[in-house]
């Protein structure tokens, strides 16, 4: 049976307001029910929709066929239904005629390669990268940015700034020429701008140039873009975006032997973490042990270990039985290079013991 889970109130604030905006054109004559219905639907896929898929694409079907009674076939607001549903769907072939149908919907909005389908596409695309399909979210990208070159030129804001969203797709699926290549397009544009847009593009740039050096294994030349990213994002220490630019470098300092450095953003980011007494630590850097690397294993391997006050690992202990000596001295090993952001409890850091990990 299920258990109905109480939304937090960001989400219901946030649902609401998408309910107020999409009931802001309805009639009078629409029936209370059909109201009623959609708001159910609509708030069920919000409260369900990152934490239990099965119910939220349900949920987003009732309401993507209720919308479209509601607000018309051809209404914005039933091409973002469609897009909700579609990103939930399992069937690739499935969701792309329901992603096809949200595009034509703005089209008939917009109208085919005007400048207003810029937003619509990149929100498209957005939202596909989040759902980690990337290889369509790179598809409604580029035509944005050719809709942007052709409306607002080659050179203009609009045009780095979905340079810098390829860029950061490509980067995410290892393309890594293509990565460079888009971000160098990206910084050239936006920093021939003073807008906020662009500024904030420019600070991401920073961050992404940073995580490319990584992937490349070019620790040193990540660390000046990667500190010039955090000189503004250290403003928000808690923001999602703070805490991926520190374990960035955390990552090149720990492979570049410079574990002091590397400790000080371990300290920032357990500083901003409220842990409960005995939930287990999360590693924020990690090596994986060589003889797991070269073979799959045919069972999970738990550690057992303390986290020291630095966010070092201390005294690890397998508990899985393993008769492969190799493996159990490669296992210990690669834990104890393990770097964790240590608990801090009433603003002072402590440390940690009773920790576990597996390795799968």
């Amino acid at each position: 049976m299920h258990t109905p889970r109480i939304p937090n109130s960001k989400t219901v604030f946030s649902v609401a307001t998408t309910l107020l905006t999409l009931f802001a054109s309805l009639s009078h004559s629409q029936s209370t029910l059909e109201l009623d219905d959609f708001n159910a639907a609509y708030l069920q896929y919000g409260e369900t929709k990152d934490s239990e898929p099965v119910i939220a694409r349900e949920a987003a079907r009732r309401a993507y066929e209720l919308g479209r009674e509601l607000f018309g076939v051809n209404s914005e607001r039933s091409a973002m239904l469609a897009i909700n549903y579609a990103t939930l769907l399992e069937n690739e072939a499935e969701s792309q005629r329901f992603l096809d149908e949200a595009v034509e919907i703005y089209q008939s909005v917009f109208g085919f390669g005007s400048e207003a389908m810029i937003d619509p596409l990149m929100r498209l695309g957005r939202t596909l990268n989040d759902q980690a399909r990337q290889a369509l979210a790179i598809q409604y990208y580029s035509r944005a940015l050719q809709l942007a070159q052709s409306h607002h030129g080659e050179n203009s804001s609009k045009a780095g700034s979905v340079e810098l969203e390829l860029a950061s797709i490509n980067l995410r699926v290892g393309d890594l020429d293509q990565a460079r290549d888009r971000l160098s397009r990206a910084r050239s544009i936006l920093s021939n701008y003073s807008d906020a847009g662009s500024r904030s593009g420019l600070i991401r740039t920073d961050l992404l140039t940073g995580e490319y050096y990584i992937a490349r294994e070019q620790y040193q030349e990540a660390i000046e873009p990667l500190l010039a990213a955090l000189a503004s994002f250290d403003r928000y220490p808690s923001a999602a975006i703070t805490v991926r630019n520190r374990i960035s470098l955390i990552r090149a300092y720990e492979n570049l032997g410079e574990q002091d450095q590397a400790t000080v953003h371990c300290l920032a980011i357990g500083a901003t973490r409220r842990l409960g007494e005995a939930e287990n630590l999360r590693p924020v850097f990690t090596v994986l042990p060589e003889q797991i690397a070269n073979r799959e294993l045919s069972e999970e391997i738990t550690v057992e270990f303390r986290v020291d006050r630095e966010g070092f690992v201390r005294n690890p202990e397998i508990l899985t039985v393993l008769d492969d000596s190799r493996l159990e001295q490669s296992v210990l090993g690669a834990i104890e290079q393990f770097r964790f952001a240590p608990r801090f409890v009433n603003g002072v850091v402590v440390e940690s013991p009773n920790q576990t990990y597996v390795f799968r």
